[in-house]
């Protein structure tokens, strides 16, 4: 088996900054650009508005308001100064933001977590060539299954497209996590996403419970595993959760035909997939996967078995890009389908 990629289809789109380490180092770039005099006064001016829930909503809305006038540069600047403050309860208000092209949700900000983004409204730099990627098909789908929804960013923009494309289209969204579960119905809410079920439960290879480590301080990071959890930080808080079996997952989709499942799960990716092995023989789904170094000899081990007749893509900035293997590129995002040739198969052989 080699590792060389071939490219093939859907160019042109340009990746942003996501909120993770990536933008984060943009950020500061941009921080360290400005002079220390004004860095100084608008890092005063923003603590004095956080004083109370009130000054701050009046000084965080003609941020949005600036925000939406102001260059790029300038805007990731205003985001990492408002960054610094300890916003109080009811001051971070939701926002409409912009997944994609054109896809207008409305999102809850927190403090200290990858949606405070929101906090400035438009555009949201969030995994930009994965909704790129999803805009040219998702409405192809009458079913969604997103597995490891967390605070549901990608919920609401499934639900919101669903809901364009045809009656009938609905999402299935389990996420495990009691914080991340309640922010996800929050966010369900605010968009009235009617076609949405929404479960706080994990998918496995058995119904039950299972115990659930949460990382202190990264929501995003909540696993079935300990020891992926643990490289976070020593602060985990183990609690059970609710398993919902892959064999339940199956009945649930019914007489759903074209069907997509988003894997974002922490490291448990090889297990999952080898629990979803009879719907994946019975319903051929499209899989958009999340692949992180450390464990893609596994994934590839199990897709081997499990998904031997699909094709495998890395998502990246210029579009798919068609491999012999699942790997973690620079967005981490793969994307696997039922190949249309045997001619895939063939080289795997």
């Amino acid at each position: 088996m080699h590792s060389g990629c071939l490219e093939r289809g859907l160019h042109g789109t340009s990746r942003l900054e996501t909120m993770g380490s990536c933008q984060a180092s943009h950020m500061k770039a941009a921080d360290s650009s400005a002079p220390g005099w004004l860095k100084t006064w608008v890092g005063t001016c923003h603590r004095l508005a956080g004083l109370s829930s009130w000054t701050a909503r009046v000084h965080l809305s003609l941020c949005r308001w600036l925000a939406g006038r102001i260059s790029p540069f300038r805007r990731r600047q205003l985001l990492n100064s408002l960054g610094q403050v300890r916003w109080p309860a009811g001051a971070l208000q939701p926002a409409a933001v912009c997944l994609g092209a054109d896809t207008w949700v409305r999102l809850q900000p927190h403090n200290g977590e990858f949606d405070f983004e929101a906090v400035l409204g438009g555009v949201l730099g969030y995994e930009p060539e994965v909704f790129a990627f999803l805009d040219a098909r998702v409405r192809d789908y009458d079913a969604i299954v997103e597995i490891g929804a967390n605070v549901g960013v990608f919920t609401v923009y499934f639900s919101s497209q669903l809901s364009r494309a045809r009656a009938g289209g609905r999402v299935y969204a389990f996420e495990p996590s009691d914080v991340a579960s309640r922010r996800l119905r929050s966010n369900l809410g605010l968009n009235h996403a009617e076609n949405v079920s929404a479960f706080q439960a994990a998918v496995g290879d058995r119904s039950g419970f299972e115990w659930f480590f949460e990382p202190n301080g990264h929501l995003t990071n909540g696993s079935l595993l300990a020891s992926f959890a643990g490289k976070f930080s020593s602060d985990i808080r183990k609690a059970p959760c609710l398993m919902v079996s892959a064999g339940q997952l199956t009945e649930l989709l019914g007489t759903h035909r074209r069907i997509l499942i988003k894997i974002d799960v922490e490291g448990y990716e090889a297990p999952l997939l080898e629990a979803l092995a009879p719907l994946i023989q019975a319903k051929s789904p499209d899989i958009l996967l999340e692949v992180l170094p450390e464990f893609d000899d596994a994934i590839n081990a199990v897709a081997g078995r499990v998904a031997a007749h699909y094709d495998y893509f890395q998502i990246t900035p210029a579009g798919l890009v068609q491999c012999a293997r699942i790997q973690a590129g620079a967005s981490r995002d793969c994307f696997l389908s039922p190949a249309r040739t045997t001619a895939t198969q063939s080289a795997r052989s």
